[in-house]
């Protein structure tokens, strides 16, 4: 199934699709075809693929995800949030789906305009929890920064965008956000030692 989806995602579709022909109906060769008609023809022609994928394992949470990160790719934004929540209901400990699925409800509180919304705390809260996990990713914490900023939580985005830059190697950028968030918290809280942290590149290493 690595293989396939490797094969789906790197190679020249038609490539994929000679590879795994339409005779061959292992799971594998469903999933890299699925994959190769998504970046061929694009989302629509993916749908009765994935379904079909679906419908033999209701179950496998990497089929919930890749159907609501083609939806999500394609900007069929609202559609593509019950397919992640699914996933991750199904995968609850694959920090990147999590941050996926905060990706697309942040995006479309942004475009319904509510980003004060219930939907953006939720938002926060899923990405804090993938990122104890996957504590390295500056896409994460880009999220993150973007949702506290939407509910008016200064430090806390400051805080995320440093994060974000240290990740990044972007180190100038990190210490001036750090500095600036450190000022706005207790002096030996838990977020004023994160931005010292940060200040003292304590916890850059991944």
């Amino acid at each position: 199934m690595m293989r396939a989806k490797l094969s789906g995602f790197v190679d020249n579709p038609q490539t994929v699709l000679n590879r795994y022909p339409a005779s061959d109906q292992t799971l594998p060769a469903k999933y890299a075809r699925a994959i190769a008609t998504y970046r061929r023809s694009g989302v629509q022609a993916f749908l009765p693929h994935i379904d079909a994928l679906l419908q033999t394992q209701p179950n496998n949470p990497y089929f919930h995800e890749l159907k609501g990160q083609f939806l999500f790719q394609s900007g069929q934004i609202p559609a593509s949030i019950p397919s992640l929540k699914t996933a991750v209901k199904l995968a609850p400990d694959e920090p990147l789906i999590r941050i996926l699925l905060a990706q697309a409800m942040l995006a479309n509180a942004q475009n319904s305009g509510e980003g004060k919304s219930p939907q953006v705390q939720d938002v926060i809260g899923h990405l804090r929890k993938a990122l104890v996990k996957e504590r390295c990713a500056a896409t994460g914490y880009r999220q993150l920064a973007t949702a506290y900023g939407l509910v008016g939580d200064t430090a806390q985005a400051m805080l995320a965008s440093a994060h974000a830059y240290q990740y990044e190697g972007k180190e100038k950028l990190a210490n001036r956000q750090a500095s600036e968030a450190k000022k706005q918290f207790s002096p030996g809280s838990a977020n004023w030692l994160k931005a010292d942290d940060i200040l003292k590149l304590k916890s850059s290493g991944c």
